[in-house]
């Protein structure tokens, strides 16, 4: 699997990130970078993040606590026209998650995406989210346990060391 790193977004940083684009056909799969800028300001509680391999910047994702109902929400994120299909956003996925799952009172993460963005809805059931049901804005909110993902771990590394 790749390797990512994340890296805050600061001035040196987003110039290179609002060049950062999807295929045609992923436009409205995704909001704009620009788009999300705005958001970032109105919410400065939104950690912003480039997603790099090694010293070329991959990708952009967004996180933070929704100050609406206090959940952790992963808000954004977006891989490149030119390194998609190449592990990058399951890889900052599982970075963001570990990120997350740190926080203190994190004991579940939400997600959101479009109906259409089958490769977002395969790799957030492929890191453990599970549709809640419910939609908001369009989207299918997704949720993962951190607490069952804790304890999946733990038994795995507990079996990995007896044998």
């Amino acid at each position: 699997m790749a390797k990512v790193v994340l890296r805050e977004i600061n001035k040196e940083i987003w110039p290179r990130c609002m060049e950062l684009t999807l295929k045609l056909e992923q436009g409205g799969l995704v909001a704009p970078n620009f788009y999300r800028v705005h958001e970032f300001k109105a919410e400065p509680q939104f950690i912003q993040v480039a997603i790099f391999d090694g010293e070329e910047m991959v990708g952009y994702a967004m996180y933070g606590v929704d100050p609406d109902d206090g959940k952790y929400w992963i808000y954004r994120l977006m891989i490149d026209i030119d390194h998609q299909r190449m592990g990058y956003g399951k890889a900052a996925l599982e970075e963001i998650i570990k990120v997350l799952s740190d926080q203190p009172g994190c004991d579940e993460i939400f997600v959101g995406y479009r109906p259409e963005n089958f490769v977002a809805h395969a790799m957030y059931l492929s890191a453990g989210f599970k549709r809640t049901g419910s939609m908001l804005q369009g989207e299918y909110i997704a949720r993962l346990d951190v607490k069952e993902l804790k304890a999946q771990v733990e038994t795995e590394e507990a079996r990995l060391a007896a044998s």
